[in-house]
């Protein structure tokens, strides 16, 4: 009889088999999904690292032909490409634009400013100090350039990605445009 009961609990039911399958494919998903998601992680950040990479060699050689060959050359007011092979999947978009300074407006609403506090200038002070502000807008314009670099690709089927960067190069080695004063004292344009 001993024997008997023995045998009754020596072995799993059935339902004890099922719960421990189940429990088992259950964490099976969990860690095939964990997986999963990290290759996705790897493969994302392979790809941003990618595009980082190339957008900064895209934004080097633009700034090094600017300082080979000048703003007038070299700053294309906008340029798009496609990389070679083995990054054929990456494109990239490049803007040069002139910054265009407006010192005489900014100077204008501080000489107002100024003005209430203090006695009027007179009014060939002014207009020299318009002249002045009017050279300097024009020359640091004609000496800065914006540049603005985008590299743009698909991750994975439908997914559109950009990275972009936007810096400022000045050129100081740019001709400086100063006008000549004749006998009356009015600009004359400079030779």
């Amino acid at each position: 009889m001993l024997n008997h009961l023995k045998n009754k609990h020596n072995g799993f039911t059935f339902i004890e088999v099922l719960l421990a399958i189940t429990l088992f494919v259950i964490a099976a998903i969990v860690a095939v999904d964990l997986t999963r998601g990290s290759v996705r992680a790897t493969q994302d950040l392979k790809e941003v690292t990618t595009a980082t990479w190339l957008l900064k060699k895209t934004m080097t050689e633009l700034e090094t032909r600017i300082e080979a060959e000048g703003f007038d050359k070299a700053c294309d007011k906008k340029k798009e490409g496609k990389f070679d092979p083995p990054h054929e999947k990456y494109t990239w978009t490049t803007n040069c634009n002139q910054i265009d300074f407006k010192l005489s407006q900014t100077a204008a609403a501080l000489a107002n400013e100024l003005s209430e506090t203090k006695e009027e200038k007179s009014s060939s002070e002014d207009q020299i100090q318009k002249i002045i502000l009017s050279i300097a807008s024009d020359n640091i314009s004609k000496s800065m350039r914006e540049l603005h670099a985008e590299i743009h690709w698909v991750q994975g089927k439908k997914n559109p990605r950009t990275i972009d960067v936007t810096t400022h190069i000045a050129r100081y080695d740019q001709e400086l445009n100063v006008p000549n004063f004749g006998a009356s004292g009015a600009p004359q344009p400079g030779p």
